[in-house]
């Protein structure tokens, strides 16, 4: 979700092959697919930390718009499972973040992404962003000027009554810093700050 730019060579190849580019999605991460991925991902002991549209209506506890992705942090440590468990239900790379750093370790013969987009082939995409869980806070592995503000892993929220962690309202703040906002995510910041001043 940081930066949605510099696609490279391998990924316009996938983006030609599918005929739209990264954006033009052709369908919605709805509620229970949401929830879905959390569920799958936390019962297989895979801490994972809704972030983006998703992340804010998880913090208010409603849906307020669709959604064309889920945008979620995993734990370095926990990455190759989540990287199995999502493969095992139809998920493929899509592509690369430009901001991606690649890091040894065997994912499917590949080394370890660590800012990616993950497809279904019936459209529904998870955007990954990997934490180092090494370093206590935890601290970013891709090429970003970000660090986790306190608590920043602390926040909770509902999807569709499915309880999630989340991003603090404070860090959402941060997390939509750096990038031009299109509208919807325009709209989801003023939502965030909203949050930030009730008493």
């Amino acid at each position: 979700m940081w930066r949605e730019t510099g696609v490279t060579e391998p990924a316009t190849r996938f983006w030609l092959a599918v005929g739209r580019w990264p954006g033009e999605h052709a369908v919605v991460m709805d509620q229970a697919d949401a929830a879905g991925v959390v569920r799958r991902l936390e019962d297989n002991g895979v801490r994972c930390w809704v972030l983006g549209g998703w992340g804010v209506d998880a913090l208010e506890g409603r849906t307020t718009r669709d959604h064309k992705d889920l945008d979620v942090f995993l734990a370095l440590s926990e990455h190759a499972l989540a990287w199995r468990l999502l493969h095992d239900d139809g998920y493929r790379l899509a592509y690369r973040w430009e901001e991606n750093v690649d890091l040894p370790g065997d994912l499917d013969g590949a080394t370890q992404p660590t800012a990616y987009v993950l497809q279904h082939a019936d459209g529904r995409e998870v955007d990954v962003h990997v934490l180092d869980d090494s370093t206590d806070p935890m601290t970013v592995l891709w090429d970003h000027r970000i660090e986790l503000v306190p608590g920043a892993l602390d926040g909770t929220g509902t999807i569709g009554g499915t309880e999630v962690r989340c991003l603090s309202a404070r860090m959402q703040v941060v997390a939509h810093q750096g990038y031009d906002l299109p509208d919807d995510q325009r709209a989801d910041l003023a939502r965030v700050e909203r949050l930030l001043a009730l008493p």
